[in-house]
């Protein structure tokens, strides 16, 4: 498992039921009771630190949130951090988000109590119980803690907190999350309507499609935690080489996997690159932040093949397929990208910052798997291959490395 999480829950059923997502997802999981015992869990993929500060005053709740950030600087970029809340609103949720995310500086944070499958559902800013406003129901009535708001922003708010911007079902199922933080300098504090998993898995793509998980304070209850740990995400395959074999092996992929392809009219690309750009951007973006991985090509047919080998056509391939990536990665999450075509790898390499490369793997005779080493899209996966190299089932096996990573 390549991303590590710890997790910030107040009581021990939410410990519990919140670790039980990672465990699920194939990572160990503990909970442990005292915050010092987190200066020893470089091994573990997944920590639960349970606070026990649900029913306690907020003043005393901070006081001990304040504790347990100390412990949590020296990982602070290093894991993913996880404030689980209860589903229904108990508890000091203004008082702690507000230590942790003060204290450890996190640019974004993102929050939804929904858990569809409890019938917890967030709409227009308010969380509902089985339809019902939340305090509207028993929890308006807890002789220790009672939920005096149903409404997400003031929850997160609280008494003189940061302004809380609430992204609507709307916004987030027209993958309208990125642009949204972008807007706002990739910063503040968003609540989430969310009233499906799929939901969840859009609100856990977007965010991540602006900023990378580890600079985000995610705040929310099991429901929230199991889209991000679970939740597949999609891949991109950029098939740039004029080899026949490469368009033989991306048939196949097309034929085996759910895989959507977006074909580069090149003619198009020759008379009006940028509006082509454009085209194939949205395309792809569009269906990987509905979930679809997607194969982008410039040589799937004859026709594409023998238009690609005309003129100086390579190089203007090249260079929109370049100006292409590095836009649909602004605006969606993927799990890697497969790039095939010595000379296309190196232009998307280069456009999206990086300087150069880790070596993870091989996946088949030369055939590597790295990571991108520097710029914004530091360790993302990446495949790339020769035109010429593997046979029929390389994109399919290929396929199945990156999008089987978490």
């Amino acid at each position: 498992m390549d991303t590590r999480y710890i997790v910030i829950a107040d009581d021990l059923t939410g410990s519990n039921d919140t670790g039980i997502q990672f465990l699920k997802a194939g990572y160990d999981a503990s909970v442990i009771l005292d915050p010092s015992a987190l200066s020893s869990v470089e091994g573990e993929g997944v920590v639960v630190v349970d606070t026990e500060s649900r029913n306690i005053p907020a003043s005393d709740a901070a006081a001990c949130l304040k504790t347990v950030a100390e412990y949590l600087l020296p990982l602070r970029g290093k894991r993913v951090i996880y404030k689980k809340v209860d589903s229904t609103l108990r508890g000091n949720i203004a008082a702690e988000t507000a230590v942790l995310r003060e204290s450890l500086g996190f640019r974004a944070t993102a929050f939804t109590p929904a858990y569809p499958g409890n019938k917890r559902t967030v709409r227009e800013d308010l969380l509902l119980l089985d339809g019902v406003p939340v305090a509207e129901t028993e929890m308006g009535r807890d002789p220790r803690k009672p939920v005096t708001t149903s409404s997400l922003k003031e929850t997160l708010r609280g008494a003189g907190g940061p302004d809380v911007r609430n992204v609507t079902l709307a916004e987030i199922r027209g993958g309208a999350i990125p642009e949204i933080l972008k807007a706002a300098g990739y910063s503040g504090s968003y609540s989430f309507d969310a009233e499906t998993d799929g939901d969840l898995h859009l609100i856990v793509n977007g965010m991540c499609a602006a900023l990378p998980p580890e600079e985000i304070l995610w705040v929310g209850s099991a429901g929230l935690a199991e889209a991000l740990v679970s939740g597949s995400r999609p891949a991109l395959f950029v098939v740039g080489s004029m080899s026949p074999k490469s368009a033989m092996q991306a048939r196949t992929l097309l034929q085996e996997k759910k895989i959507a392809p977006v074909l580069v009219n090149i003619r198009e690309l020759l008379q009006d690159a940028p509006s082509e750009e454009r085209r194939l951007s949205d395309a792809v973006s569009g269906l990987l932040r509905s979930g679809r991985s997607v194969l982008l090509a410039s040589s799937l047919d004859d026709e594409q093949i023998e238009e690609g080998r005309s003129g100086n056509a390579s190089e203007n391939i090249c260079r929109s397929l370049a100006a292409v990536v590095p836009s649909v990665l602004e605006s969606a999450r993927i799990s890697g990208m497969f790039i095939t075509g010595g000379e296309v790898a190196i232009w998307i390499v280069r456009a999206l910052g990086a300087g150069g490369t880790d070596l993870e793997k091989e996946i088949e005779p030369g055939i590597p798997l790295v990571r991108l080493r520097g710029g914004r899209y530091h360790g993302l996966p990446v495949v790339t291959k020769a035109g010429a190299f593997g046979g029929e089932r390389t994109m399919v096996e290929c396929f199945t490395v990156l999008t089987d990573r978490k």
